[in-house]
């Protein structure tokens, strides 16, 4: 009898996410950066001058899954925010986002803790 592929594929997918996180330990955020604390942002608002980049950084030992949105719930793409798609962010890691280019009001979410959502702010 054959074995699916998939039983072998998850458990593989898995372990590639969780033994970074559980072998690195977390740093400080870089200056201006968006770290991430647990299950949750350092920060619950950010804002920002239009044409700027936000920068967000894993300062937590989780594993993070990082979009458009709210409350878990990946929307890509979203009108005004220079991100599609998903960002998996792994202990330590950095992520850098396009520049914000229209003000208003926008939300990033992680899709693997769903209380996790960043208010991002784009001021004139």
């Amino acid at each position: 009898m054959r074995v699916p592929r998939i039983l072998f594929l998850v458990p593989g997918v898995l372990a590639g996410l969780l033994i970074p996180a559980l072998t690195s330990s977390p740093k400080s955020p870089p200056p201006g950066a968006v770290g991430m604390v647990g299950t949750d942002f350092s920060r619950d608002t950010v804002t920002i001058h239009r044409d700027a980049k936000l920068t967000l950084f894993n300062s937590s030992d989780r594993v993070h899954i990082i979009g458009p949105g709210k409350s878990g719930e990946i929307l890509s793409p979203a009108r005004g925010v220079p991100i599609s798609g998903w960002h998996l962010m792994a202990t330590n890691s950095v992520y850098t986002t396009g520049a914000w280019t229209t003000a208003g009001t926008f939300y990033l979410t992680c899709s693997v803790h769903p209380d996790m959502t960043l208010k991002v702010i784009v001021i004139p």
